[in-house]
Formats: structure tokens, sequence, C-alpha cells
């Protein structure tokens, strides 16, 4: 490149910086879209996005470079990471369908253990390593710019002083705050925020919701219900006799799911024999998970709670509340322990994600043990402790729990976890799948997950043979947590291949659609019944519930309400999908469900945030 070009100076180099802005949010949606040209027609037809967007990367890389004028270590470092963001947002997008939001960030100290999990999935697009390219062409291009131009000192610190204090104006409430707020006015998730706003902005429209939106403490009604609550659940329960209460074994397996009904899938064996001939005589149905692909704390939370993830504050999380707000909280658990249950808590893996140790103590468990505290020895198939490890384990905690009270043992294994491929286990399932639309690549790698799921139905198999022969009446229930997320050679999930859904993105999916995504399978079994209540489709907001009511036992104030207002009236609230007491799915409710909705929200909301 000629000196000559270089020689126009000043407003050639100063131009180029003020276009920076535009171009490394053209490159944050390359990657977002897949797509070096789909971002031009976004960039247009999005003005009031791409102008906050200058602004917010303009005040922060102006005032480095005001007080440096320097521009690579002014920009460059913000432009990677709004690169690798957007990457992220992209992978987690096609890990378990929803991209980075305001909720994530507090799971930043764990990032080595969940990119650990799906690093064969993190791979860039050529879109992505096309944005690199660019980048890296970009700032050479601005490197060379500078040696023949340097913003003078007193300019410079002028410019640096004012995008500093353009720059913190974003954390408080203002102009840019509210400019932010409405971009993000009446999007129902994340992705219709990036949608909107763009993968880079999105978060920061999201936070700013955030800050401007009222906790839901000032209805003053369900503030009043939400404190006779709270004060029920620190009273002192009615202990209940041995001869009045079922021990209750809780097991929350892996990505499990009923693999055999994905269509154009055949087997020559049936590789869930077990669950298949318990749900002949057994209640089942489907499980209405909040998430698919990861997320397991979250689904927990629920069916402890009977609170809903989507009704949160825009950023929080059950798993990431005050441990006062978890001491106090009306929980399952909380409530057995009312009722004279012992409650013990067995994960076959550490204690690194959810703040499990912590949390789980603090919502009424006596013991949350890991695989480092088993009592027996535990032995590992693939990357993770096996079922049946886990299911002996189980068996050796009821052994040795106090037999003159009742017991709830809740257990969550971890043999089928991502990443699925087909070294994993080092051997085949033995019930290998057919399918004329996946080739012998595709196949082995959904063995893995075959294998998987074998291992967990053998797991059921010898818990209900060992409880069968107890001489206590036990009620087991044994549930899916989420779908697994699981790509294919080409990258694409396998739901798309097999046509469970439509396309990758689920901004495509009808209601319908997503309750496919969001369904796994559950069962219930007893030692006890003569006759099995009828199957019916769960959810994780209720199964906590509804367990207590199929095990007989009263209900403290908050659960017969949830029983009484709000469960019959829906199953699963997630962002803007919502399925009703019927198991119908719906993106856009009825007035008078929208009540109860709103009704709902404010109790939760009063519940945690008005303690």
């Amino acid at each position: 490149m000629s000196r000559r070009f270089f020689s126009r100076g000043p407003l050639l180099c100063l131009g180029t910086i003020l276009l920076v802005p535009v171009v490394v949010l053209y490159l944050t949606q390359v990657i977002w879209l897949e797509s070096l040209s789909a971002p031009f027609p976004w960039l247009v037809s999005h003005p009031a996005a791409v102008g906050l967007f200058w602004v917010i990367f303009s005040s922060f890389c102006l005032t480095l470079y005001g007080f440096s004028r320097r521009v690579l270590p002014s920009y460059l470092p913000a432009a990677v990471v709004l690169l690798l963001l957007s990457h992220a947002s992209w992978c987690k997008m096609k890990i378990n369908g929803a991209p980075i939001q305001l909720s994530d960030f507090t799971l930043l100290g764990n990032i080595k253990d969940i990119t650990g999990f799906a690093a064969n999935q993190l791979l860039p697009s050529p879109p992505a390593l096309a944005a690199a390219a660019i980048t890296l062409l970009l700032f050479v291009f601005l490197g060379r710019m500078e040696k023949h131009w340097r913003l003078p000192t007193g300019p410079g610190l002028a410019i640096g002083g004012v995008a500093m204090a353009l720059f913190f104006s974003l954390f408080y409430p203002g102009t840019l705050q509210s400019a932010a707020a409405a971009l993000d006015e009446g999007c129902a998730d994340q992705v219709e925020r990036n949608d909107r706003a763009g993968v880079a902005l999105g978060v920061y429209t999201a936070w700013a919701t955030r800050q401007l939106a009222e906790s839901g403490g000032n209805d003053a009604d369900a503030a009043e219900l939400a404190q006779r609550f709270l004060a029920d659940a620190q009273a002192p329960g009615e202990t209940l006799s041995l001869e009045e209460a079922p021990d209750i074994i809780f097991i929350v397996s892996e990505s499990f799911f009923d693999v055999t009904r994905l269509p154009g899938l055949t087997f020559q064996e049936d590789p869930l024999p077990v669950f298949h001939a318990l749900s002949e005589t057994c209640t089942n149905g489907r499980f209405l998970s909040n998430t698919y692909g990861g997320g397991t704390g979250y689904v927990e939370m629920e069916m402890f709670t009977g609170l809903t993830s989507s009704l949160l504050r825009e950023g929080d999380t059950l798993s990431t509340l005050d441990l006062t707000c978890y001491r106090n909280l009306p929980t399952t658990v909380r409530c057995l322990r009312q009722l004279g249950y012992d409650a013990v808590a067995v994960h076959s893996h550490d204690a690194k994600l959810y703040n499990r140790a912590s949390i789980y103590p603090a919502i009424g468990f006596q013991e949350m043990l890991f695989q480092d505290d088993f009592l027996t020895q535990p032995e590992r198939r693939g990357d993770f402790v096996s079922d049946e490890s886990f299911a002996r384990e189980l068996i050796a905690r009821y052994e040795a729990r106090d037999p003159d009270v009742p017991f709830f043992l809740y257990g969550l294994s971890m043999e089928n976890h991502q990443s699925y491929y087909p070294e994993k286990f080092g051997e085949s399932s033995g019930y290998p799948a057919q399918c004329g639309q996946l080739s012998s690549q595709d196949l082995a790698i959904l063995d893995s997950l075959v294998y998987g799921l074998h291992d967990a139905d053998a797991s059921l198999g010898i818990l209900t043979d060992y409880f069968s022969q107890a001489g206590r009446p036990v009620l087991l229930v044994f549930v899916g947590d989420h779908l697994p997320s699981l790509n294919l050679s080409d990258g694409v999930s396998i739901y798309t291949h097999l046509g469970v859904s439509p396309t990758e993105e689920s901004s495509d999916w009808d209601p319908a659609t997503l309750m496919d995504i969001l369904s796994t399978d559950y069962l219930i079994w007893t030692n006890y019944e003569t006759a099995a209540q009828p199957d019916r489709m769960e959810s994780c907001t209720f199964l906590g519930l509804h367990t207590l009511q199929r095990a007989g036992l009263p209900l403290n104030d908050y659960f017969s309400w949830l029983a009484e207002e709000i469960s019959p009236n829906m199953l699963l609230s997630r962002n803007r999908f919502f399925a009703d007491g019927a198991g119908n799915a719906y993106y856009h409710i009825a007035p008078e469900t929208q009540v109860m909705l709103d009704r709902y929200t404010a109790v939760e909301r009063s519940l945690l945030y008005s303690q």
C-alpha cells in the first residue's frame, strides 16, 4: 500500500477508526448468522441497534485510544472479546438451543468444566474463521496506518475524557440504558434479543432491562402471601410415623429418554427393556424440561422449589441466588424434613457446577454427597462414574439410613452425560440402531448415546429389584433431566436429521416442535400400590409437588397453593413457550391464563426478592 495513501493523515485515520465498530458488529453477526452476506441486510434494517452498538463500543475503545493514542491495544482486545462472545453464543445455541445470556456469566468460574463436556462441539464454523481472518487484516491495516500518524496528546486527552464519561454512563439510569431497554421491549428470550439487537449487544440490552425492571415486590397481596409461605416453611411440622410415610427415592438420570421413539430408528433388540416393561404397569409419560442439551442444575431446582426459571429477573438463575434465600424457601426437601424425613442427596460426579455443595444443604438436605464420598468403590464407564456404581451407592446409602424415620434419597447420575463419540465407551452398546437417513459414522455416534441409555435402564432395574424386596413402602421416581445434545458427523443435530425439528434454529420451530425437544420421559414405581395411577404428562416445575401428593403426604401452605391455583393451569413456562395443564403448547396464551401467570410471577419474585 503506497505511502501516498497513508499521507492523507488524520482524517483517514480517524475516519477508519470511526468505522471499526460497524465492521466489528458486522463480524459478530457473521459468526452468529453463519454467513458473510446475511449481516448486510440486518445492518441496514436495524439502525437503532447499529447506532447503540457504535456508541458503546466507541466509548470504551476511544477512552483507551484517547489516553494511549495507540489503536491496536485500544481496539483489538475489545474486538476479540466480542468475536469470542459471538462464537460462544453460536456454540451454545447449537448445543442446547439457547445463546449466551445474562445468567450464563454466573458460571464463568466453571468455564473449564463446561467447555470440557462439549470440547468437540466448539470448533469454529467457516464463516467464523473468515471473520477471524478479516479481523486480522483490519488490524494489520490499522497498525500500518498508526505508523504514519498519531493523535496529538491534547486532543487525545480530551477525546479520552469525553469517551470515558459516556462509557460509564452505560451503568447508570439514563438515555443509553433506556435506549437499550427500548430495543429489548417485548423480547421473549435471548434469541429474540439477538435477532433485534445483535448477538454482541443483546447481552447489554438484557442487563439494561434487568436494571429498569421492578422486582414484583410492589404487589402487596403477593408479598403478603409470600411472607406467609416463608413463615410456614420454617415452622415445625407434624412429624409422621413410619406407617404414614413411604420412603422416597428420586432419581434424575442424565439425558435419559426413550430413544426408540425417535422417528426413523429401529432396533433389533430393545435397548431399554426395564423401562418399557415397567411402563406397562407403572405411571409414566412425557416429562417437560425447562432446557435441552444442558442445564441440569436448573431442572433440579425447579423440581425442588416449584418455581419457574423463566419468571426470574433477567440474569438470575435458581442456582445463583443468595444462600439466605435458599435457607428460607419452601422446598420439597424442607417440606419432607418438616414431616420427619431424613434427606440425603447423591451425585455421581463432583461439586464444581451449580453451587450444589452449598445450595442443597440450604434447601433442606442433611447431606450432599459426591463421587469422592461414596461408601462403595465407584467404577467409571466412559468419561464418568457408571450408572451401575451409582445404583449400588444409592442402595448402600439406603441401607445406612436410620430405619426408624422415613427416608428421602435423591440421586443424580452422570454416565450418560455428553459428549457422544464412537470411542466413548471403547465398545459398542450391543443394541445397534438402524436408520436409512444416517451414515455409519452417524450411527456410531448415536450408539454411544444408546450405550449410556441402556446402562441407565439397567440401573433402574437394579434399584427396582432391590426395593421390591425392601421391608418398607418405597416410592421411586425415575426421570430424564433433558434431551441430550447430539450433533452428528456434519455438525447437525440428530433431531434435525430425523425430522423432529425442521431446522437447527429454535426460532423457526412451532410450539409443538419445541415441546418435543423439551420432552424426556419419567416413571413412578412403588412396591406397595396394587394399581398404578393413570399416566400423565409431567414437568420439572411440578414433579416435586406431584411426588409429595403421590406419596399421600400433607402439603404445607406453599405447595397447597401451587396445587390449587397454579399446577392445574400450567405445566411449564419457558420464555415465550407455555404448556397448559392439559399439555397443550402455545406461544401466545389467553388473557385469563396470563392473569394466573402474572400472579405466579408476583408471588415467585416476592419469595425470592422481598425476604
